[in-house]
């Protein structure tokens, strides 16, 4: 049936649920109009005898066209709503009635009381449909109605029957009719307007109050911040919701959980880990499955609002969804204890709420993000510090050891004085009190010494002093930072040298005793026998290390050896 209803009846040409419910009004009072007077018909006709006596019982000609005239007119109104013309249906209905009530009374003057009532009901109907105009425009039809019909039935303004108290009394039925139905459509307009005003005041505070919230929390702050901040806030904005709280859906998408909530209840939740399955039959589990908003009354048996022991006043239960794009990363949930605090009107507001949270949580956790990478960044900047200055103290010891070695393998000179005034050059001389407190104090220094200004740098590789070189100058003469800085590249490149020098003659012993090696392998290799192998590595030792005396022992030493080894030892 109601497939049926819906198709004769159809209002999907219109976009806003106003006029779909008014459009209802207009089928329904349309269709009202039509049964009664096809009924009206259906009985004048079966008591007539034919259709000239129909024709007579309404003597006029007007009877003639009101038939067809009437049903054109109801096919035109529905046409008009089927297509979406409100305004032009509008008219259709007052039209209905004239043609089927007006002028099928208007033989008979109205005479009798219910012809008194199709005038009212047509200015009444009138008024409904066209509003204020419409009750203007009603009461002119009806008096040029009831007045024609009296002009020409009685031959000019007088009855036949009742006085003129009935014709005044018409008239002031007419005008009072017409007088409260007009006030009573005025002050109806005046408090829709004013309805409207206050509504869009009460949206507009709404609103801005949504605003301040979504700029406060939109600063960079952690995410423990933003989460109270925001619910907080809600409770002291917004006077009908005296609970707030968020839920936040966990990485496996299976839960909802509970991170921020308002007062002691919401601690109480908080540390009871409050969670609530994503699917589930709750307000929160419809929600974060769904993505739309649910608004739930309590008392309902098919409500999807469950009584919290810690929340018993909640009346009704707001929810909704934090979303990131196509992404739901939670629900806002508002309770209340008044019934009327949140309609449909409002729900847009509180979803944009929503989402400033929603955009708000995002930011702090790229904020937490890119704080925890920084500090990561950090931990590994200071880790790599660590580890090249690791690096670069084991490279100076290193350095150091391999020097020490070096120089005490050396038996030339290391050390070198020229006297270009004497034209003397002197090996190994010991180290003067400028070279020993530069290569100590590994800076340069600058000492007066028998009339002269004597400067000494150190010598490094790789930041350790490896030696220091000293010069000697005329105390008279001039020595700019130029100069001294000239003299320290100088000791630098020296000391480059060096090393070079260092790991040269390193690698050539490395090669030599490769060689050598080598050289040893080959003659145990050419052997034929153990003990030529034995004799091979003997002779082969004592060329190479000059030793005096060899010995060779294969497997491993019994307990009785063992013994005389210990006797022997004194």
């Amino acid at each position: 049936m109601r497939p049926i209803l819906n198709a004769l009846f159809d209002t999907s040409s219109f976009n806003s649920q106003f006029d779909r419910e008014r459009a209802r009004v207009i089928y329904g009072i349309s269709t009202i109009i039509l049964v009664v007077y096809s009924v009206y018909v259906i009985i004048n006709t079966l008591q007539a005898q034919s259709w000239m006596s129909l024709q007579s019982i309404g003597r006029s000609i007007l009877w003639t066209f009101a038939l067809p005239g009437f049903y054109v007119v109801a096919a035109l109104t529905f046409a008009a709503l089927r297509r979406g013309r409100l305004r032009l249906a509008e008219i259709g209905p007052v039209v209905m009635w004239f043609i089927g009530g007006l002028l099928v009374g208007w033989n008979s003057v109205y005479r009798d009381p219910s012809g008194g009532m199709t005038l009212v009901f047509f200015v009444l109907l009138a008024g409904l449909m066209l509003r204020e105009r419409g009750v203007v425009i009603g009461l002119l039809v009806a008096l040029g109605s009831w007045l024609s019909s009296l002009y020409f039935r009685t031959g000019g303004l007088t009855l036949p029957y009742g006085g003129p108290e009935e014709m005044f009394s018409i008239l002031f039925l007419l005008l009072g009719v017409a007088s409260i139905t007009y006030l009573f459509l005025r002050y109806a307009s005046i408090s829709r307007t004013e309805g409207a005003k206050t509504i869009s005041i009460e949206r507009l505070r709404l609103a801005e109050l949504t605003s301040q919230i979504a700029q406060r929390i939109s600063h960079r702050m952690p995410l423990r911040d933003v989460l109270t901040n925001a619910v907080e806030q809600i409770r002291a904005e917004f006077p009908g919701i005296y609970h707030a709280q968020i839920f936040l859906v966990d990485e496996p998408k299976q839960n909802a959980r509970l991170v921020a909530s308002t007062g002691e209840v919401g601690r109480l939740l908080i540390e009871r880990q409050h969670s609530l399955p994503v699917g589930s039959v709750s307000v929160i589990g419809q929600v974060t499955a769904s993505r739309r908003m649910v608004i739930a009354r309590a008392g309902s048996a098919d409500s999807l609002h469950r009584r919290n022991e810690f929340l018993p006043d909640t009346v009704v239960e707001a929810a909704f969804p934090l979303r990131i794009g196509d992404t739901i990363i939670g629900a806002l949930d508002l309770q209340s204890r008044d019934m009327d605090v949140f309609n449909e009107d409002d729900a847009p507001v509180f979803q944009s709420l929503a989402d400033h949270i929603a955009i708000a949580i995002d930011n702090a956790r790229l904020f937490e993000e890119g704080e925890q990478r920084l500090l990561e960044n950090q931990q590994l900047v200071e880790q790599t510090q660590r580890a090249a200055e690791e690096v670069e103290r084991l490279n100076q010891q290193l350095t150091r050891r391999f020097w020490d070695d070096y120089l005490s393998q050396q038996s030339s000179a290391t050390a070198l004085t020229v006297d270009f005034d004497a034209l003397r050059t002197t090996l190994d001389a010991p180290w003067t009190e400028a070279l020993a407190e530069a290569a100590q104090s590994n800076r340069s220094v600058q000492h007066q010494q028998d009339g002269a200004r004597v400067v000494a740098v150190p010598l490094r590789v790789r930041g350790q002093v490896v030696g220091a070189m000293e010069f000697e100058l005329d105390a008279d003469g001039q020595f700019a930072p130029e100069d001294l800085n000239l003299i320290q590249e100088v000791g630098e490149r020296l000391g480059l040298a060096a090393e070079n020098i260092r790991l040269f003659e390193t690698s050539q012993n490395i090669a030599q005793r490769e060689a050598l090696v080598n050289e040893i392998a080959t003659r145990l290799q050419a052997s034929n026998s153990v003990e030529m192998a034995l004799n091979a590595a003997a002779r082969s030792l004592k060329e190479t290390v000059k030793a005096s005396r060899v010995a060779i022992r294969l497997g491993t030493p019994t307990a009785r050896s063992a013994q005389v080894m210990q006797d022997e030892q004194p």
